[in-house]
């Protein structure tokens, strides 16, 4: 045990500064992944909430096929089957994108049953009282479904923030990748690794402390309402 932490005592000071540059690549990686995710899963949310059958059934399908196909394959697809096609992205943005199409699906079903838990009746109250769908939507329908959708939120980015580790398989210099570096160069991969799962307790403990505190809070209220 003792020759074990000594490990960590010389080599440490050189872990740290390389380690802590490539958790800023990965919490880069991964804000810009759910970026991508938040944007894309309105569009999709949109579609599906639409009057034009086509655009349902293609955010349908989309939908399907992100939450079917392994977010490893969608990644491998985008680095290395998009070069022949004339199309060549550097591993960080392949990741980018990877992650945001595939973490879109998860978020549009977030949106997507943050809005149907909003009872019709006050979107109709509201048109009566003389707003605008467009207002109604914005002042009344969405102001109440974010605070239902924050912390199924929170849940996603703490997994798309995981799953951004396999974005080292795309030569992208993210934590596990770094990671892996270092294990080969200095030949301690268990202290290595526990220290990158720490970096990653350190980021996603937090978050999901946050969305169960959310969720607690949430809970509460409606009983508070429902009791009322």
């Amino acid at each position: 045990m003792i020759d074990f932490f000594a490990g960590y005592a010389e080599h440490l000071p050189q872990w740290l500064p390389r380690l802590w540059d490539a958790a800023l690549v990965t919490a880069r990686l991964s804000v810009a992944g759910f970026g991508v995710a938040l944007l894309g899963g309105l569009v999709l949310v949109a579609m599906l909430r639409g009057s034009w059958a086509p655009s349902r059934w293609l955010a349908r399908v989309f939908i399907q096929t992100m939450r079917t196909v392994p977010l490893l394959a969608l990644l491998l697809t985008l680095y290395f089957a998009l070069p022949p096609l004339g199309i060549t992205l550097p591993g960080y943005w392949a990741g980018v994108i990877g992650l945001g199409l595939h973490g879109a699906a998860y978020v549009a079903e977030v949106f997507r049953g943050g809005l149907g838990a909003i009872h019709k009746g006050q979107r109709e109250a509201a048109l009566a009282v003389g707003l605008t769908p467009r207002q109604v939507f914005l002042r009344v329908i969405w102001p109440q479904a974010l605070r239902l959708m924050l912390p199924p939120l929170l849940n996603a980015y703490v997994a798309l923030l995981k799953d951004s580790s396999l974005c080292a398989l795309i030569a992208t210099d993210e934590l596990m990748l770094t990671a892996r570096a270092m294990s080969s160069e200095f030949f301690l991969p268990m202290h290595v690794f526990l220290l990158v799962g720490l970096f990653y307790f350190a980021i996603a403990f937090p978050l999901s402390m946050c969305s169960r505190l959310l969720e607690r809070r949430l809970a509460r209220g409606r009983r508070v309402m429902g009791a009322a």
